[in-house]
């Protein structure tokens, strides 16, 4: 069993060990930020393995409106060509909401105790961690790595408390309980909108061309077929990322407004 106090104790024997990094989701549907952000983690942790993991059943948010096969088949599509990148289907298989202590317990128990294990949160979502399930069992299990989002609320100060701050070796010399601010790449866009400039206007800049294509292929959110399809590109990580993330840089969101979590 996995212990708090093993958090405190750096695991030089396991140094050569990448973090596993989850980045969770209804990806309702996966667009260019997310892997842009899933990218920029993994580089600033050693080009640490990054899973993609769609949720089932969101116990925080209205349901997706694309079924669970087409957004898990999206995610793999959007993972290609990206080496850390690795879509996973973990929670699609299990039986109610998808709560994130439950997927944590399973990949803490799968990679073992002494492996860092990193999950990905935006600065909203940060912001309300209060208010999940189980939360407070967070940092016996994994780091944090919180990915700003213009608007997102300050968290309270139990929330950071349970998460000190720490750099990016750190995360990777310890198993848990740590919390790592990015300041770039910016979580700026709203799957709503997506769907909405998919259904109006047939196309969406936002959408890695493959992603696009299999939504125009099948219908998906109600898309405007008589559109063009937008122009091909790649996304690629942030090329100073790492600089984004020293202890001099961190960003914290104490200037917000909005209280409710966006959608990814």
């Amino acid at each position: 069993m996995f212990k708090t106090s093993d958090v405190r104790r750096p695991t030089s024997e396991i140094s050569g060990v990448k973090p596993l990094i989850l980045f969770g989701g209804t990806f309702d549907p996966v667009h260019g930020a997310h892997v842009r952000a899933a990218l920029a983690v993994s580089q600033v942790l050693g080009n640490a393995p990054v899973r993609l993991l769609p949720n089932a059943v969101p116990p925080h948010r209205p349901q997706p409106l694309a079924d669970a096969s087409e957004r898990l088949a999206m995610v793999r599509l959007a993972c290609a060509g990206h080496p850390a990148l690795q879509a996973d289907d973990w929670e699609l298989r299990q039986a109610g909401p998808s709560y994130t202590h439950l997927t944590l317990q399973h990949f803490r128990r799968l990679i073992g105790r002494r492996r860092p294990l990193v999950f990905m949160i935006g600065a909203d979502s940060f912001a309300s961690l209060h208010q999940w399930h189980g939360w407070r069992r967070f940092a016996a299990l994994c780091h944090l790595a919180v990915v700003p989002r213009p608007g997102a609320p300050a968290p309270l100060p139990s929330v950071e408390k349970a998460f000190p701050r720490g750099r990016p070796r750190l995360l990777q010399a310890l198993p848990a309980g740590r919390r790592l601010m990015l300041t770039h790449p910016h979580m700026d866009i709203s799957a709503t909108a997506i769907r909405e400039a998919l259904e109006h206007r047939g196309q969406c800049r936002a959408l890695t061309p493959v992603v696009e294509a299999h939504i125009r292929r099948h219908g998906l959110y109600n898309v405007r077929t008589s559109a063009a399809p937008a122009a091909p590109g790649t996304i690629e990580p942030d090329t100073d990322v790492t600089a984004n993330i020293d202890a001099n840089t961190y960003t914290d969101a104490n200037t917000m407004e909005t209280t409710r979590p966006h959608e990814f």
